[in-house]
C-alpha cells in the first residue's frame, strides 16, 4: 500500500500530494517489508489449527457442496465458538498443507475456505505465527 494522497486546492483546482503523516512512513515500510514474506516458504498460519482455530463458516459449506466438493466437508472439526474447523494432522496442522511441489502449499488453495481467503500476508496474526513457529525472530 503506497502512502494516501489528498487534494488541496486553494484557486478551486484538485492537486495529489502526499499525506505528511509519520505512520505514512511506517505503512509503506511495513507494505514494502509485506512483499519480502512468501507464503511458499513459511505455512505458520496453516499449522496453528491443532485446537479448531481455522475455522470455516457456513457459508464454505454451502460453497463447497455447490461445487461438488463435499470431500472437503468431511474433513472437519469443531472449531472455536461453535463453529466447524479444518481438520488438524497431529503436529497441528491443516490436513490441506503440503503439496508434491512445496510442503508449504495449500492442496485445495482454489476453493480454500474464507477465513485462508481474508488471512493477510505480513499481518500482525501473520507475525505472531511465524514468531510462534521460529520463523521470525
Amino acid at each position: 500500500m503506497l502512502p494516501r494522497t489528498r487534494a488541496s486546492s486553494s484557486d478551486g483546482r484538485a492537486t495529489a500530494r502526499p499525506w505528511r503523516h509519520a505512520r505514512d512512513g511506517a505503512m509503506f515500510a511495513a507494505a514494502m517489508e509485506n512483499d519480502e514474506l512468501d507464503c511458499l516458504t513459511c505455512g505458520a498460519c496453516c499449522r496453528t489449527g491443532h485446537d479448531g482455530r481455522i475455522l470455516v463458516p457456513a457459508q464454505d459449506l454451502v460453497r463447497w457442496r455447490a461445487i461438488g466438493r463435499d470431500d472437503l466437508c468431511a474433513q472437519l472439526q469443531p472449531g472455536h465458538f461453535g463453529e466447524l474447523a479444518f481438520a488438524t494432522r497431529d503436529d497441528g496442522a491443516c490436513v490441506h498443507l503440503g503439496t508434491d511441489a512445496s510442503p508449504h502449499a495449500c492442496r485445495i488453495y482454489e476453493d480454500r475456505g474464507t477465513t485462508c481467503r481474508e488471512f493477510e500476508r505480513g499481518s500482525w496474526q501473520c507475525r505472531e505465527f511465524r514468531r510462534d513457529l521460529g520463523v521470525d525472530r
